[in-house]
């Protein structure tokens, strides 16, 4: 089951360390990849994520469920992130430094299954090749599947912007793609 259809609330209400362990594992890929974006070292990436997790642990008690666990976490992750590299006086101006590259985790879902291998190198070479920004905003949208509105808070921009680059995004992507997909309708 995928970590968007997962149902963790039997860690949120209860403790259960069942469903935190599922968490973490569905969860930690992405998260390591946006930390390692932000503060540009992988060991303080899991590092990172690994307090997140550590901190949510020892707050279950306490805490609520959010409505949204995966912005949750990487609102988390990012508010971690920031404040180690304000720690370590590395924290830049407006967080320029940060870019999320393409990493995707492999999942034969039925739509992946469709596409082939060919047409599959075409979209990522499409979606490597849009700008960072508008890459980063992609990503988050697309293939985390956070809104508009929660990419514009996590990166500190308006929604309309968020839709902008979107916009942008897909149209660089269809234009690049041209001729490469073709529909099938069987």
């Amino acid at each position: 089951m995928s970590s968007q259809n997962h149902d963790y609330t039997s860690f949120w209400v209860t403790g259960d360390l069942s469903s935190f362990k599922q968490m973490m594992k569905a969860f930690t890929p992405s998260l390591k990849h946006f930390a390692g974006n932000i503060v540009g070292n992988e060991a303080e990436a899991e590092e990172i994520v690994a307090d997140v997790f550590i901190k949510i642990w020892q707050q279950r008690l306490q805490a609520t469920a959010p409505d949204d666990i995966r912005y949750y976490l990487f609102k988390a992750v990012k508010n971690t992130a920031l404040n180690y590299l304000k720690s370590n006086g590395r924290r830049t101006t407006h967080h320029t430094a940060w870019e999320i590259q393409v990493n995707r985790v492999t999942s034969k879902n039925p739509e992946d299954i469709m596409i082939s291998k060919e047409q599959l190198s075409h979209i990522n070479a499409a979606i490597s090749s849009l700008p960072h920004r508008c890459r980063q905003i992609f990503i988050l949208v697309k293939e985390e599947g956070l809104s508009y509105e929660q990419v514009a808070t996590l990166l500190d921009l308006s929604k309309a912007t968020v839709n902008v680059q979107m916009t942008i995004a897909l149209k660089k992507i269809w234009a690049a793609l041209g001729s490469s997909i073709q529909y099938s309708y069987s």
